[in-house]
């Protein structure tokens, strides 16, 4: 299974299916494929507004859905045109992203929580000529069609009223749609005909950042298919099995793992009403199996500690976890029934579920296996489709990322020292390139492999172990690595933490580790504690950090910390910005003409609002 590769990459491993997955050339070959087998089976359950009756759409009525609306796009003198998406999860944003995809022109999905000045940089930068939005974005649509020459059609998801929509290049996705279903039964074939090649690029999808410094990515049929067919070799679920809907469309961990994976197995997908709903939603909907960031099961299992503790249960049920953890090792699995209570909240048959995008806490991990729930934590990549290696049915292992998926080769690009390497990949799933960035593709793509930044390592039974991103990673004076992630940890298993980020700032001293932590108002306050008492809150973080520091070696020992309880700025898929977060701690320094150690123990969140004040003395 390992060998050696001539370029300094080492331990090369690839990934072995168990299972049999059905072959698919491109993403029409899917649909029409799931039409065939799963015709009248529910492919969607959602509501059009919370609280309102459930809506139902087949496999067989996803495929015409996405005949008719593609149908109406090149009617339209659409086809090969750059299609932009923006809004909520919803089925009409699924249909609008296929139908693209399938024969229309390039998906451009568009990250929703953007401002408006980035969304219409975005639009400027892909060259979209058409956006597909929701009623929310009507306004802002509106404001940049008086500037943007190049949109030729701007398509509302909503019923809108003709009002909305009476000027030049508004559409209504409903009218279109019925339109499409007319034109097929009248004959029109132009777009159901149209043959996919399954190396062109159909997708465009921008990584994180400004519309200045996110990279376009380019991807085709045959890198999604592959990853789809690399997760079908190594996850089982039955037609009819049901997942929720959670994480944004827009990215592409949900958009394959949660939306295209279980449409090629036939499930049912479930799409959340919103955050908000969540609860609601699992014990309705009842998912087999949910996609998710580690931030959301935390929260999942904070919850369900608290409960335990206010009926006094969380001893007893600690105790019987043991107890039949143990027993599972013998082939004597109880722990679904037993601990069926703890699963209720969840919906009651969730299963398994997937996380990606952070490393999930190995405590959190072992809480859900220990409730009877598979955890399969995954690795991936914008660029790589994006999952590359991931937990399984069969093989998986707390605290790493599991194997490569099959037909993907993980290797370690090392400079010949010891310790953790960069990260390469090798497979089907890697993108075509990054979008008008030629430099920026030849230097992640070389002799074949994809070097993706984040920093890991093998262990001898072939999982991976991602340790940090190679960005993130602190140098200090004497040439040591610190890898941020690794004190994360520590402090973040802290029970009143929240979360925290931890960098490295240069002093006259050299580079010293620092960290922001975010406190839990309500832990602190059930530990007898006020949260405005900050000679107290130090005390406690005085004593935690110092136990913290004797865990590591000296030179990773953590020198200076500030806290606060607003949360950490994050990307929509949950991951912390930690060079904005960064970057607002040296802005207060400089505004302050002080020091991190002066800042050192306080509220930073209180230092900001005084700032802003204008006091300068805290």
């Amino acid at each position: 299974m390992l060998m050696e590769n001539k370029q300094n990459i080492t331990n090369v491993i690839e990934g072995k299916p168990f299972y049999n997955a059905a072959k698919i050339t491109d993403l029409k070959d899917m649909i029409s494929y799931c039409r065939q087998r799963y015709s009248d089976n529910i492919a969607f359950r959602f509501r059009r507004i919370p609280d309102s009756e459930i809506e139902t759409r087949t496999y067989s009525q996803l495929a015409s859905d996405i005949d008719s609306f593609g149908s109406a796009l090149v009617r339209m003198g659409l086809k090969d045109s750059r299609i932009a998406i923006i809004g909520e999860n919803r089925y009409e944003w699924v249909v609008a992203y296929l139908a693209a995809v399938n024969g229309a022109g390039i998906a451009i999905p568009l990250d929703r929580m953007l401002p408006p000045n980035e969304i219409e940089a975005m639009l400027e930068r892909s060259e979209a000529d058409v956006i597909v939005y929701s009623d929310a974005f009507h306004g802002i649509m509106e404001d940049i069609s008086g500037r943007n020459k190049k949109l030729k059609a701007y398509i509302c998801m909503n019923e809108s009223s003709q009002e909305q929509l009476n000027r030049s290049g508004f559409h209504s996705f409903c009218k279109l749609l019925k339109h499409g279903e007319t034109l097929i039964n009248e004959g029109f074939n132009e777009y159901t005909d149209l043959e996919i090649d399954p190396l062109a690029m159909r997708i465009l999808l921008f990584t994180s950042g400004t519309s200045s410094s996110s990279k376009a990515v380019m991807l085709c049929h045959k890198n999604i298919c592959a990853d789809i067919m690399g997760l079908g070799g190594i996850v089982y679920c039955e037609p009819g099995e049901s997942v929720l809907s959670i994480l944004p469309l827009h990215h592409t961990f949900e958009n394959t793992a949660g939306l295209l994976f279980p449409l090629y197995l036939g499930m049912t997908i479930s799409i959340c009403d919103g955050l908000k709903y969540l609860n609601k939603n699992l014990v309705e909907y009842k998912p087999d199996l949910l996609v998710g960031v580690p931030l959301i099961y935390d929260k999942f299992k904070s919850r369900m500690i608290n409960e335990l503790k206010k009926r006094k249960m969380y001893g007893k049920v600690k105790f019987m976890m043991r107890l039949f953890n143990f027993l599972s090792l013998f082939g004597i699995d109880f722990r679904r029934k037993v601990f069926s209570k703890l699963l209720e909240p969840l919906g009651g048959r969730i299963r398994v579920i997937v996380t990606g995008g952070a490393a999930m806490d190995p405590d959190t991990a072992q809480w859900f296996e220990s409730i009877g729930i598979k955890v399969y934590q995954g690795y991936g990549l914008t660029e790589t489709s994006p999952v590359v290696a991931g937990g399984n049915d069969r093989r998986r292992k707390k605290g790493t990322c599991g194997e490569p998926l099959p037909g993907v080769k993980i290797g370690i690009a090392t400079d010949g020292k010891k310790g953790p390497g960069e990260i390469v990949v090798q497979g089907e799933n890697v993108m075509l390139g990054y979008w008008q960035n030629e430099e920026a593709t030849r230097e992640a793509i070389r002799d074949g492999w994809f070097y993706t930044g984040d920093l890991g390592f093998i262990d001898k039974k072939g999982f991976l172990h991602v340790t940090g991103r190679a960005k993130s990673m602190i140098v200090l004076k004497n040439g040591k690595k610190v890898f941020p992630e690794e004190l994360e940890t520590y402090i973040n298993k802290l029970g009143f933490v929240k979360e925290s980020i931890v960098w490295g700032e240069v002093t006259n001293k050299g580079v010293e580790i620092c960290t922001k932590i975010i406190l839990d108002k309500e832990k602190i306050s059930s530990m007898g504690k006020s949260p405005d008492d900050e000679r107290g809150i130090r005390k406690l973080l005085d004593q935690a950090i110092k136990d913290i520091n004797k865990l590591v070696p000296v030179y990773k020992a953590i020198r200076y910390y500030v806290f606060g309880y607003e949360e950490l700025i994050k990307t929509t898929s949950m991951k912390i910005k930690r060079y904005v977060e960064t970057a607002q701690i040296r802005e207060l320094i400089n505004n302050m003409a002080t020091s991190i150690k002066d800042l050192a123990g306080k509220n930073i969140d209180k230092l900001k609002e005084m700032m802003a004040k204008g006091i300068q003395e805290y």
